[in-house]
This record gives structure tokens, C-alpha cells and sequence, in this order.
């Protein structure tokens, strides 16, 4: 109690100080004193009472403090890096866009078709093949439904999904200065809630991956089951 009676008394000194209206020595001097007696019955207790369970209170404010600090710089370096200040127009970009394709179904051939829109011209279908019969049967049906979006096949000898994909997406990176890559992931949405655990998790693993990655975009286009 005692200590918050000292923080609003200096905050009254402060105030003062800094808006400096008439008669604000007089106001000051009261408040300055105010938290002076204050702090001063504030120590006594905590000395009087430290063994009784006062020693928390000594302990928790200064870190409640140092993390709250933390917050606030938190909140003020991130106001400052996304200041428009002293930024220059940025250049054109690039973006070129990447779907991953396992097999062909529906939720993929919607994907393909909102890729298109985001960079007509610019999409490429990128299936990792680790089943062979897989890859052939994707193969045989691409050119019936792909509407010319290019596919291409990656390798996995560690039957890895997501690593051939993302050295891949490195290499294309390497090809284009001021480039963006978006990644389109198909993703079928199943009626109940439950169902959802059975499917998806190599999308979560992909999105998982290309979280901190920069200039990468990060695209789900939904398509919903009805039962």
C-alpha cells in the first residue's frame, strides 16, 4: 500500500515538474514530501515485518518491474522497426509462386487456380516424390488438370518431405533479387473437428519450417468437405 502511495506521489512530482504551471513549486514540494514519508514508513514496515513474509514483497516488485520493463521496450523497438521514417520506397518485387502437391484432388486443383491469380505465369507445382507409383499416377493426370502450371519432381532419398522442398525454394531465391516466394498450400477442411487431426500435418510441418524464413509468404487456400 505504502509503495503505491510513494509511485503516485513521485508521479505527482514528475507531473508537476514537467508541466510547470502556476504555483507548481508549492504542489510539488507537498507531493515531494508526501512520497518522502511514505517511502520512509514503507521501509519500516518492510524491516519490522521482513521475517513475517514481507521479504516476497521485496523479492517480486523488482522483478515484476524489470518484466514489465522489458515489455515496454519490447512494444518500443517494435513501434520503431515498423516506422515508416527514413524508409525508401522499395522496389519492385518479384514473387513467384510455389505450390507443394502430394496427389491431385480437388483442394489442390482450387490452390492451383487462386495461385495463378497472385502471379499469372509464375506458378510451379513441387511435388517431393517418395513413392514411386505415387509420383507416376501424378504425372499421368498433371497434364489433364494442371491448366500449363509446370510440375516439378524433387528427389527425397531421406523420404523427407519438407527438406527437398525448402533447399528448393532456397535455390529459386538465389535466382531473383527483391524476390518474394509464396508458398500456396492445398488444404482440405473436414466437416467435424476431430477429423482434422488425421489430416493436414505435412502442411503444419511446411508452415512449421518457413515461419522464420525470410521473404517467404505463407499462403492456406481452404477447401471444405462437406462430410
Amino acid at each position: 500500500v505504502f509503495l503505491s502511495f510513494t509511485l503516485s506521489q513521485a508521479g505527482m512530482v514528475r507531473h508537476w515538474f514537467r508541466l510547470k504551471e502556476r504555483g507548481w513549486q508549492r504542489s510539488a514540494l507537498i507531493n515531494g514530501l508526501g512520497a518522502l514519508t511514505t517511502f520512509v514508513v514503507m521501509w519500516v514496515i518492510v524491516i519490522a515485518k521482513f521475517a513475517e513474509g514481507a521479504w516476497m514483497v521485496v523479492v517480486l516488485i523488482p522483478i515484476l518491474v524489470l518484466f514489465f520493463i522489458g515489455i515496454h521496450k519490447h512494444y518500443a523497438n517494435t513501434s520503431q522497426q515498423l516506422s515508416l521514417e527514413g524508409l525508401t520506397p522499395p522496389p519492385a518485387l518479384h514473387n513467384t509462386v510455389i505450390v507443394p502437391v502430394s496427389t491431385l484432388h480437388r483442394g489442390v486443383i482450387n490452390a492451383l487456380k487462386y495461385a495463378e491469380t497472385m502471379a499469372p505465369g509464375n506458378v510451379t507445382a513441387v511435388h517431393v516424390a517418395m513413392d514411386e507409383e505415387q509420383t507416376a499416377k501424378l504425372r499421368a493426370k498433371w497434364p489433364k488438370w494442371s491448366d500449363n502450371v509446370p510440375l516439378v519432381v524433387l528427389d527425397s532419398p531421406y523420404r523427407s518431405l519438407v527438406r527437398p522442398l525448402i533447399c528448393y525454394l532456397d535455390e529459386i531465391d538465389r535466382q531473383w533479387d527483391n524476390d518474394v516466394i509464396t508458398v500456396v498450400l492445398p488444404e482440405f477442411v473436414p466437416a467435424r473437428w476431430w477429423h482434422a487431426l488425421l489430416h493436414n500435418q505435412t502442411a503444419l510441418m511446411i508452415k512449421g519450417a518457413l515461419l522464420f524464413r525470410k521473404n517467404r509468404v505463407v499462403v492456406s487456400v481452404p477447401y471444405r468437405l462437406d462430410q
